[in-house]
């Protein structure tokens, strides 16, 4: 009787450790991260959203490595800073405060892989042409997503086209 207790006491210390990890690893491989809070800076707080929606695994790289990126007293002192990380054909930018708030985020990439979305939206409008480059672009200031698209070059025969497409696949220009 003392070794059933036993095992249930055990069993039920684990099972609800293990659910937790299970949950955050299944969050973490789908790439739906909810918004990142990076530092509070007096009473306010630094305030980030990555864009998990993106299927391509540079963006999401680059973004993993902003977030974990430790910011405390490294620029203490400094009206204000720019960090910037590099992968490659991609680029994040972001700039804080003196007290460590992030004021923006600009992230350009280029030739990302398009979302689902946005490919049959121009493979709809545009039947006959295919695209050559692209380039993904993505700001934030103060919290607050301000631009978020794709710019396209589209060719057919000897014509060139140049197409902008907002992340639900809606012709913003071109």
């Amino acid at each position: 009787m003392r070794t059933v207790c036993m095992y249930l006491l055990v069993l039920g210390m684990i099972i609800p450790s293990l659910a937790q990890e299970k949950l955050f690893d299944e969050l973490y491989e789908s790439g739906e991260l909810p918004a990142v809070v990076l530092k509070k800076a007096g009473e306010e707080f630094s305030v980030y959203y990555p864009d998990s929606k993106n299927p391509d695994s540079r963006v999401f790289q680059l973004q993993s490595s902003f977030i974990s990126y430790d910011l405390e007293d490294k620029f203490e002192g400094q009206d204000s800073y720019l960090v910037l990380f590099e992968v490659e054909d991609g680029a994040l930018a972001a700039t804080f405060n003196e007290k460590g708030k992030l004021l923006s985020v600009v992230e350009r990439y280029k030739n990302a892989k398009l979302p689902e979305k946005v490919r049959m939206s121009l493979s709809e409008k545009f039947p006959d042409w295919r695209m050559i480059k692209d380039k993904f672009v993505y700001v934030q200031r103060n919290g607050e997503v301000k631009r978020k698209h794709y710019k396209v070059i589209m060719k057919k025969n000897n014509s060139l086209r140049r197409v902008t497409v907002n992340d639900q696949g809606e012709l913003i220009r071109g």
